[in-house]
């Protein structure tokens, strides 16, 4: 009986991570181009706790200040996880994740600093806020050999 379960559970494993086999993982964090800025957004975190505290005489007021600039600059200090799979593209950032499938891909566009995918055929202003921008990072090459392996046949990637 034991021999079984253990055999169900190694066969279980081997099916995930053969899914999972062809993906791609990457991390991106910006401090890592220029460290030295780290302290100027630790600097300007701690100007919000002081102006919160000194102005309103409330320590939670500072510490709401102090927070709000860490959490705004949470990708900036934490980075962004991301991966390429069959599936589609998804970007994750602390709790926040942005995912798209290949389906709904109807526009690519490659820049210097990544690929951004959009489900909007054409550019306007919900641009911004639509879709996946996947950062380069060290792994450009890479990724733009994935993202063209998996892109919808109808989809060209343009500028790249």
């Amino acid at each position: 009986m034991t021999g079984d379960s253990v055999t169900e559970t190694s066969e279980v494993q081997s099916s995930v991570s053969a899914n999972n086999i062809d993906a791609f993982r990457w991390n991106v964090r910006p401090s890592d181009k220029d460290p030295s800025k780290r302290w100027g957004v630790l600097a300007v975190a701690i100007v919000a706790f002081i102006l919160g505290y000194v102005l309103f005489k409330n320590l939670v007021f500072g510490l709401l200040g102090f927070a709000i600039i860490l959490f705004t600059t949470v990708e900036y200090w934490l980075g962004v996880s991301y991966k390429l799979d069959e599936k589609g593209a998804s970007a994750r950032c602390g709790a926040s994740l942005t995912s798209m499938d290949w389906a709904d891909v109807k526009r690519a566009m490659a820049t210097d600093e990544g690929i951004k995918l959009s489900p909007l055929g054409n550019s306007g202003r919900m641009d911004a806020f639509r879709g996946v921008f996947l950062r380069y990072g060290k792994e450009r090459d890479e990724v733009l050999e994935r993202v063209r392996r998996w892109l919808p046949t109808h989809v060209e990637l343009m500028g790249g």
